[in-house]
């Protein structure tokens, strides 16, 4: 289980030595390197040049950490294969990286203290993050320091934030594209009622879904952010239900909260589907039936799916996941491998790609020739770098959206769409209703 409302921070940070170091530095307010299982092994290919750092600046405990702490996985494992080939090339040199991190809590004020740590002191050329608040508070300081930071949230991109990058994480291209996906599958539902929290990203996020939702014919019976302090959602979902919804979508709620609002619709008898940016099944299912979960739909897909195949990029990293990270392993973290484990490696790998193209690490210059490339691969196939009709900036990584439906318990990955083909048709009619919520870039 990612987060269980009854946890402390102590009792949620036991599970390994990556979750320790965090601890420590989550309570010292200081960043720490996290553990690698390379250590001094020799490499296929010995570096040549200096080490890379890299930072990662998110939540680690609270109610986000199920966005942020698992993602430190994923990272190590890329940057332990990197490394196994004597580091990322960069021009003629093999640079090695290493990963320190901070848990910024969500919170504003901790992000940017974490930024100024990272930058300062560790002389990251790199912040892989989730962003929201503390996006908005470190972005004037970065942009300063010209130091890319990655957001898994596209609605963080402002022309202003030259550095901003986004777009791996498909969020909020997915919640747009869900109302589409439920309306192919079942044309004769008509009512969709959505929530998420008020915070910057549930705000924005929610707009761009209920545009899209009203786009493809849906009637938007609900259309609420809760404060983002409840603890209670009892009352949240008897308003909702009042409403009489088809689908109830959750948006971009957090994961914790995702686990609340799903076993007060099972207490309170829902009988539709459920549709959500992510949902943890393994923390949902400790709540809820099985039966209850079928059909749920959200872009998060597990990596043993068949859908990938074998060989495959999503086949070996399960693998690698599994004998580093699973049941008895070196760094076991006792919980089932999640989609955020692989998450935030899509922007940081393609950040990598764009280093070893443009032979610097110079975020303009990385920048500048990730734009320029007609193709760029990623773990969820070929994206290109676009946005300015939304954000007003060619800084989203746009690769393709896989849709899963939950299937006994086990998310399988049903359909998979280029989001621009799709918006392209829509995108007016959604861009005034993200206006009149006062969520376009330039309205925030």
């Amino acid at each position: 289980m990612l987060l269980n409302k009854t946890m402390g921070r102590r009792e949620f940070f036991t599970a390994s030595s990556i979750s320790i170091a965090a601890a420590a530095a989550a309570a010292a307010g200081t960043s720490f390197e996290v553990p690698s299982l390379i250590g001094s092994a020799a490499a296929a290919t010995e570096p040549t040049g200096d080490p890379i750092n890299i930072g990662f600046l998110g939540a680690l405990s609270g109610p986000d950490a199920g966005w942020g702490l698992p993602g430190l996985t994923g990272n190590q494992i890329f940057i332990d294969r990197v490394n196994a080939e004597g580091g990322l090339l960069v021009g003629a040199e093999r640079r090695p990286l290493k990963m320190f991190a901070f848990d910024d809590e969500a919170t504003g004020s901790k992000a940017l203290q974490g930024a100024k740590q990272l930058v300062l002191e560790n002389d990251v050329k790199f912040i892989s993050a989730i962003g929201g608040n503390p996006a908005d508070a470190t972005h004037p300081f970065l942009t300063r320091k010209k130091v890319i930071y990655a957001s898994l949230i596209s609605t963080d991109i402002k022309p202003d934030r030259l550095y901003l990058i986004a777009g791996g994480d498909v969020t909020p291209r997915i919640d747009m594209l869900r109302p589409f996906y439920h309306r192919f599958v079942n044309p004769n539902l008509q009512r969709w009622a959505v929530i998420s929290q008020d915070d910057t990203i549930g705000l924005t996020s929610q707009a761009w879904e209920v545009g899209s939702a009203l786009a493809d014919g849906w009637d938007v019976v609900y259309d609420v952010n809760y404060a983002i302090e409840t603890t209670d959602f009892a009352p949240v979902v008897t308003a909702l239900l009042a409403t009489k919804p088809d689908v109830v979508s959750l948006n971009l709620s957090y994961p914790t909260f995702v686990v609340q609002i799903v076993e007060q619709l099972y207490l309170q008898g829902f009988k539709g589907l459920i549709s959500a940016n992510y949902l943890d099944t393994e923390s949902i299912l400790q709540k809820v039936p099985v039966e209850y979960l079928e059909g749920a739909v959200d872009s998060f897909p597990l990596f043993d799916d068949p859908w990938w195949g074998s060989p495959s990029w999503q086949h070996d990293f399960i693998t690698e996941w599994m004998s580093r990270y699973g049941p008895g392993a070196p760094e076991d973290v006792h919980r089932e491998i999640t989609g955020i484990d692989w998450d935030h490696v899509i922007t940081f790998k393609v950040w990598a790609e764009g280093v070893t193209l443009a032979g610097t690490v110079d975020p303009d210059a990385v920048l500048e020739t990730l734009r320029a490339q007609d193709s760029i691969p990623t773990i969820l196939g070929p994206a290109k770098m676009v946005g300015k009709e939304m954000w007003g900036i060619d800084n989203m990584v746009s690769p393709p959206i896989p849709i899963n439906e939950v299937r006994g318990g086990i998310k399988r990955v049903q359909a998979v769409v280029r989001f621009e083909d799709w918006f392209e048709a829509r995108k007016e009619q959604i861009i005034k209703v993200v206006e009149e919520k006062g969520q376009m870039h330039y309205q925030r």
